[in-house]
Parts: structure tokens; C-alpha cells; sequence
């Protein structure tokens, strides 16, 4: 078993040190990630973006919003609520339009069934 020597960390742990090292810096208070551009997407939507394999606004333009959703829930491990596929609704949208939403669109919540 191979022991990271900094940290102490064992190879099976290593590989997600590596991965939340890869995808969470983005994160990181300094860094904050370009998806939180986008209107009504905090810290907290952007790292279920990123986790659900949507790091940035490019990797979103042309996707569907529920299958963002699903993947979203199966990163997740859960159901997620529902006002998340809202969220992604308009982020799609935003990404497709080059940052641009109907002015009756504006908030996640108009983006409803």
C-alpha cells in the first residue's frame, strides 16, 4: 500500500485527496469559480455543478437541464431538491445565450414547471 509521505494519506484516500484537490480548488475562497456568474448560482449550486462534471459556463451550453439534474442527484447520492433543476434551467439558458436571460426570467424560481 503505497503512503503519501507530506500527509500520511493511503493510496485508496490519495485518489480522492487528488480528485478534491483537482475539482475543489476551484472552489477555494480565493478562486471563485466562473459559474457563480451566472444569477442565482452561489458557492453552493457551483460545487453541485461541478461534482454533477459542469466545472464551467462552456460546459453547460448545449446540455439538458435534467440530465444535469440526474447527474447532479447521482454525484450527490440523493434526490436533490427540486428548485436545483430550476437553477439549471436558467444556467443552460444563460450559457446558450451568452450571459443573456429574458427579462421575465431573471430569478431560478421563474424558471418553474
Amino acid at each position: 500500500m503505497f503512503i503519501c509521505s507530506p500527509c500520511g494519506v493511503a493510496s485508496g484516500k490519495l485518489k480522492m485527496v487528488v480528485r478534491y484537490l483537482i475539482m475543489g480548488c476551484v472552489m477555494s475562497k480565493i478562486d471563485k469559480p466562473e459559474l457563480m456568474k451566472i444569477p442565482g448560482v452561489g458557492s453552493n449550486m457551483a460545487k453541485h455543478l461541478i461534482k454533477a462534471g459542469f466545472p464551467t459556463i462552456e460546459s453547460l451550453k448545449g446540455q439538458n437541464p435534467d440530465d444535469i439534474y440526474a447527474a447532479d442527484c447521482i454525484a450527490q447520492g440523493t434526490t436533490v431538491d427540486k428548485c436545483a433543476l430550476y437553477c439549471y434551467r436558467l444556467a443552460v439558458y444563460y450559457a446558450d445565450h451568452d450571459g443573456q436571460l429574458p427579462e421575465n426570467k431573471l430569478h431560478w424560481w421563474n424558471w418553474k414547471d
